[in-house]
């Protein structure tokens, strides 16, 4: 058998930690997956839409543009 006596046991040495890697990689990049086109949106996009949409006066929309500017 290839098993016993040093045939394929050296292989785990190697495909243990390979697995460990590819179980990590799936994880860490579930975590950081960015998911639609809101998380994209700027806050300056955000605070323009405001404008456009009558929520703020122009004063207001200066106002905060400049603070956010200055960021």
């Amino acid at each position: 058998m290839m098993w016993w006596n040093g045939g394929w046991g050296w292989m785990w040495l190697f495909m243990v930690p390979m697995w460990v890697l590819v179980a990590w990689a799936i994880v860490h990049s579930a975590r950081n997956a960015r998911v639609g086109p809101a998380e994209t949106v700027g806050p300056l996009r955000t605070l323009d839409g405001r404008l456009a949409a009558g929520e703020i006066t122009g004063e207001e929309h200066r106002a905060r543009r400049a603070e956010l500017e200055r960021r």
